[in-house]
């Protein structure tokens, strides 16, 4: 055995107090304290741990005293998991109305919005870790010479199985009674599920998710951002094609294809552009569905809808089993286009639709 002295320059008293964390090459741990002593050994717990994420194995901080946050749906989680003291920094200038407490929540900074984050802001944090959302993943190169940066991406081909898989990885970055609470809100998640699918086992009912967006009417593919309305709750979708758009999202059309099928999405209305493919009231009548939810993008984002105030009083909407049946749900705006893939959201949304279920 031999002694090592060890010499600390530029120590930052203020920031790490009377005592730093040190590593040797070995892996032993232990503590200095401000008089250069110090004590190592094994029993020092790990301070970093290895979660699964959308680009791979990272390695992040255990039990992270500040995060920046990017995602609304990391957010949630963060708060059903009784951490949201951890939260350091949000977007703010848009959030949602069921994370609305969060925006005046001392200790939480606002660095933009979910497009535009102030990146100087940011690093003045120092935060010991940061979570992107999908609109900002783009950046994570940026973002990484800041702190470590992970991203959680959702499938919309096993939605529910890919937002149970992250938020358990985002659980074990807390510790082990953080994970067993996670299982416990999962299986609540899990039961939502389980009656909605059973309700809906035979249902010959049909249904259409549809986007507002400025006067616009767009139709969102069932394989696209809301896949879980049919194949998490067991909703049955309508006949009609609908091609993959970016935010719109699905299957792609078949090129060259003519568009004469009567029950086909049709483009007569313009608009739509990344927010969905845009719909004509005659091929929504032509289909008949049975239920239409509807997201209303503009009201989310706190935009003028006086454009959209008459499409859903539209005549030939109206016609369909869905308007005689009172069945043209606007559903929460801000939640479904602004959040998702957390615990607090997708439980929220999961009960917004499956309450329809075998109806």
């Amino acid at each position: 055995q031999h002694r090592e002295r060890i010499l600390i320059v530029g120590f930052d008293r203020e920031r790490y107090g009377n005592k730093i964390n040190f590593e040797f090459h070995n892996g032993i741990t232990g503590i200095v304290g401000p008089n250069g002593s110090g004590k190592s050994n094994s029993s020092v717990q790990e301070k970093t741990v290895t979660i699964k994420t959308s680009t791979g194995n990272s390695e992040v901080p255990k039990n992270p005293k500040k995060i920046v946050v990017l995602d609304y749906g990391a957010a949630d989680t963060i708060r059903a998991l009784g951490k949201e003291d951890s939260i350091v920094g949000l977007p703010t200038d848009s959030l949602p109305s069921y994370l609305s407490d969060l925006k005046n929540k001392k200790g939480i900074t606002n660095v933009g919005n979910l497009k535009e984050v102030n990146l100087e802001k940011v690093a003045e944090l120092e935060p010991d870790l940061i979570i992107l959302s999908g609109r900002t993943q783009g950046q994570m190169d940026e973002f990484k010479k800041i702190a470590p940066t992970i991203y959680f991406e959702t499938s919309s081909k096993d939605y529910w199985g890919s937002v149970k898989s992250n938020i358990q990885e985002l659980a074990k970055v807390f510790g082990d009674k953080t994970e067993k609470t996670v299982k416990t809100k999962i299986s609540e998640i899990d039961q939502i599920v389980k009656k909605s699918q059973e309700a809906n086992k035979d249902t010959q009912s049909t249904t259409l998710t549809v986007m507002l967006n400025e006067g616009n009417m767009a139709g969102v593919s069932p394989e696209g951002r809301f896949s879980f309305i049919y194949n998490s709750l067991g909703f049955k979708p309508t006949s009609l094609e609908i091609p993959n758009e970016k935010h719109g999202g699905g299957k792609e059309g078949k090129k060259g294809k003519e568009e004469k099928n009567e029950k086909k999405a049709s483009k007569e209305q313009k608009g739509g552009a990344n927010h969905g493919f845009s719909l004509s009231f005659e091929s929504v009548n032509q289909v008949n569905p049975d239920f239409i939810f509807v997201v209303d993008r503009t009201l989310a984002i706190g935009g003028d809808d006086t454009q959209n105030s008459d499409i859903l009083n539209n005549s030939l909407l109206q016609e369909t089993n869905a308007g005689k049946n009172g069945h043209i749900v606007t559903l929460t705006p801000d939640l479904w286009y602004l959040s998702g893939g957390g615990l607090e959201s997708t439980k929220l949304m999961f009960e917004e639709v499956s309450k329809y279920a075998g109806q």
